[in-house]
């Protein structure tokens, strides 16, 4: 299986939250984590839609997914979430699936404060 790239909004708790969580069930280390807003990881993905990368998380094997494609993507590389596959599946051919990501999306929080690791003014 080809390795997925994921572009997390870094600058969203939940995002982040859940991008830690995938890194440590990605025993099969086929998913690549890169943060959205790092001009150093998306410059070397000119072709992403950033704006719909900040509303929904994107993803890139050969070819960009967005929201809750993104997420079939990312549990069919993690051993743990196959059983769940038919089901997923199912919410993503009735279009359910898209419909609930994109009401979580609209109501996360984002924090555009940030600081680099060393140096904070905040």
């Amino acid at each position: 299986m080809k390795k997925l790239t994921i572009f997390y909004d870094n600058f969203c708790p939940n995002c982040t939250k859940f991008s830690k969580f995938i890194q440590k069930l990605d025993w099969l280390k086929l998913i690549e984590i890169k943060e959205l807003r790092n001009e150093f990881h998306t410059n070397s993905f000119r072709d992403i839609d950033i704006q719909l990368a900040k509303q929904q998380m994107a993803s890139f094997d050969k070819k960009w997914h967005y929201g809750y494609n993104s997420l079939c993507f990312i549990f069919a590389r993690l051993p743990l979430f196959w059983v769940f596959i038919p089901i997923l599946y199912l919410l993503k051919i009735t279009k359910l699936g898209q419909l609930m990501y994109c009401e979580l999306a609209l109501k996360r929080k984002i924090i555009p404060i940030h600081c680099d690791a060393e140096i904070c003014d905040i």
